[in-house]
């Protein structure tokens, strides 16, 4: 399901908001023809859904186009539009991309540079974690590839997002993929290059970690049973069931455990992954320019 698009205000106080200092200085007088030219990019937006379209680019706005592009520097923190910002993020719980962080960041979904007079729409704001804004970058969507909108995309209500399992002496690597049985084209190509795109197989690692570290516990309470690799098969498929259910279907960790759940290997011995201590890869810092 799409996310709730949240952090409309009223159009004209936005933009007041943006192009108004405090103390009433003006950044920049929009004219009643370019406010109402706004309103209707705003609605052709939304009617496009999110795509790149030349009809996105109003002639009646390029007077106007720098002081709207630079109006976003109101929507970071402390700035004018705080208000829209913490609006946008707290309609999350985690970034809508990868599903593994928390949303810190607001993502231009058309780029910023590109799209100046859209710069401060909150349809076009998504929130994100500061790896998938920076891996997502500049991308425009196009035929296979750029990012799905998070607002606008309907996506099937069936397992698309798929994971392999690798489980070798103990050892588990899982990757992920879009599965072209239930996504047709061209959003399987969108999907894949998202997935592509935001590196989740190596980006996930430590959160699959603690995951499956944190279902230990419950795991445990098969160790040694006669039925043992039935029971832990059958938690793993209700723990996917689970996560469908709490974290919206599609979720890494749904595919993760499902592909336990069909992974001889770690059925016949999940005890050599997971009495071994939990080691984390280095974190390494990211920052959004």
């Amino acid at each position: 399901m799409p996310l709730p698009a949240r952090g409309e205000t009223d159009i004209n106080a936005q933009l007041d908001a943006g192009l108004i200092q405090v103390d009433g200085t003006v950044d920049y007088a929009l004219s009643d023809p370019e406010r109402q030219a706004i309103h209707e990019l705003y609605a052709l937006y939304d009617q496009l859904l999110g795509e790149p379209n030349p009809r996105l680019d109003m002639e009646a706005l390029s007077a106007c186009n720098d002081a709207l592009h630079n109006a976003y520097d109101q929507v970071q923190k402390g700035g004018r539009l705080k208000s829209m910002r913490g609006s946008l993020l707290r309609a999350v719980r985690e970034c809508p991309l990868c599903g593994a962080a928390p949303a810190t960041t607001l993502d231009h979904h058309l780029p910023r540079a590109q799209y100046k007079s859209l710069a401060i729409n909150p349809r076009n704001l998504v929130p994100s974690c500061q790896p998938c804004n920076r891996a997502k970058g500049t991308v425009v969507p196009s035929a296979g590839q750029g990012m799905v909108h998070a607002y606008f995309q309907a996506l099937p209500t069936a397992t698309f997002l798929r994971a392999t399992s690798s489980y070798i002496d103990g050892a588990l690597a899982i990757s992920f993929y879009i599965d072209d049985t239930v996504v047709p084209s061209p959003l399987h190509e969108r999907l894949t290059f998202q997935l592509t795109r935001l590196n989740l197989d190596e980006r996930l690692v430590d959160s699959i970690n603690i995951m499956l570290f944190t279902l230990k516990p419950s795991l445990e309470m098969f160790r040694g049973l006669a039925n043992e690799r039935a029971q832990i098969q059958e938690y793993l498929r209700g723990a996917a069931r689970s996560y469908n259910k709490d974290f919206a279907w599609n979720h890494w960790r749904s595919a993760v455990v499902l592909s336990l759940s069909e992974c001889d290997a770690f059925l016949d011995d999940p005890w050599t992954y997971l009495d071994k201590p939990l080691i984390l890869t280095e974190a390494l810092e990211e920052d959004v320019g």
